[in-house]
């Protein structure tokens, strides 16, 4: 008997046991997903078979997963029309929230009593490394580690989201499901960059950088490589929850569906981000925009959730929880001042964030420069680290 098709608590033992074994050893990003998916998102008791969300199947559709891809090619559409105006303008905006939202959860947590280290240790060596570089002239240095840690932050956040969805259904359904979709996620990521390499050589957003040289018919394999793998696991996964649901009338099958649609809107960024931003930079913007958008999407239902998060791990893995999508903390007056006072409380920072980069630009200081890439490295190591089980307990 399969994990939904038994009891609740069968379901909850056997996804909390693959969700364990999957986060031993690994780090990132990712590891945020991994546990709040162990800690703190359950299926509805009244309803073991009905899949998780952040917060409701339509709005994870639309700025978490598959309805990016709609997104990310109507941008595409409107710098061909109009230009990148808005679109650079959006992006400034959001990458300010985007790195807040990382502060934020440092904040709230108060995870520089826990781990000093990781939160003021090594964000002072990198800010340190990056000033030393930048005094010495090694900007084309400084781009290249920019241009490449971009490309692994934004696929590892894609490989974490659709893993927040995967762990709550059980984790992968065969090893065959996790080799397509591991697949599925780091092809596109290797395809983009070598397109981007081989056909922007010299430039990276306007700033020379170090280029990998692996030619045009390498570049060219591993991009129909990379597509041929993301149609083959979206065609097995049709293929499996089609064939769940004759067999056991389960109506949404082995595979959640947040799961695909993260590695559609996936493959779609890397494609026309990196693939079309080689012949014109705001492209890159698109895939900007859209990891900004979705890592505020679920760092916000975070802290919307933290209190269930706490009761969860204070009680056990096998409790089950009010489900995520549950639309009753609406219906009321006091369910709106509560979402209101989460929303408020999550901005604070973010639009600090916000303020300090519109002061340090008026101010035009010169020793400020290196500050903004080395509060961009930071929060790639940050975002590494704040996010493990470990700290997601404090």
């Amino acid at each position: 008997m399969s994990a939904r098709s038994g009891t609740v608590s069968e379901y909850h033992a056997l996804g909390s046991r693959r969700m364990i074994m999957a986060m031993k050893g690994r780090q990132g990003f990712v590891d945020a997903l991994h546990a709040a998916a162990l800690d703190g998102i359950s299926v509805n008791a009244h309803s073991s078979e009905r899949p998780l969300w952040l917060f409701s199947r339509c709005a994870d559709f639309w700025l978490a997963s598959g309805g990016a891809s709609l997104g990310l090619l109507a941008a595409v559409l409107l710098i061909l029309w109009h230009g990148d105006r808005e679109l650079d303008g959006m992006d400034f905006v959001l990458s300010e929230f985007h790195l807040g939202a990382t502060y934020d959860a440092i904040i709230r947590r108060r995870l520089w009593r826990q781990r000093q280290g990781d939160v003021l240790v090594v964000p002072l060596i990198i800010l340190a490394l990056t000033y030393a570089l930048s005094m010495t002239g090694q900007a084309m240095l400084l781009t290249s580690i920019a241009m490449y840690a971009a490309v692994w932050h934004r696929g590892r956040q894609s490989l974490g989201v659709a893993r927040f969805y995967q762990r709550g259904m059980g984790g992968p359904v065969s090893r065959a499901h996790d080799f397509l979709f591991r697949g599925a996620i780091y092809l596109p990521m290797l395809a983009g960059t070598l397109a981007y390499t081989h056909l922007a050589p010299v430039e990276y957003e306007g700033k020379a950088y170090f280029a990998l040289s692996c030619g045009a018919e390498i570049t060219s394999i591993a991009g129909l490589a990379a597509a041929s793998w993301v149609i083959a696991y979206l065609a097995w996964t049709l293929w499996r929850n089609r064939g769940e649901r004759v067999i056991s009338a389960a109506p949404n099958g082995l595979i959640h569906q947040g799961e695909w649609w993260v590695v559609l809107a996936h493959a779609v960024a890397f494609g026309s981000g990196y693939a079309l931003g080689a012949s014109n930079a705001s492209f890159l913007l698109v895939l900007a925009v859209h990891h900004e958008v979705q890592y505020l999407y679920f760092t916000y239902a975070l802290v919307r959730h933290r209190g269930s998060f706490h009761a969860m791990s204070k009680t056990g893995t096998g409790v089950a929880m009010e489900d995520l999508d549950s639309k009753a903390s609406y219906k009321d007056e006091h369910g709106l001042r509560t979402q209101a006072g989460h929303a408020i409380s999550f901005l604070v920072w973010p639009v600090i964030g916000f303020v300090g980069a519109i002061v340090g630009g008026w101010s035009e200081l010169e020793w400020l420069a290196p500050l903004g890439m080395g509060g961009l490295f930071c929060h790639y190591w940050l975002d590494g680290r704040i996010w493990t089980r470990r700290s997601s307990q404090n």
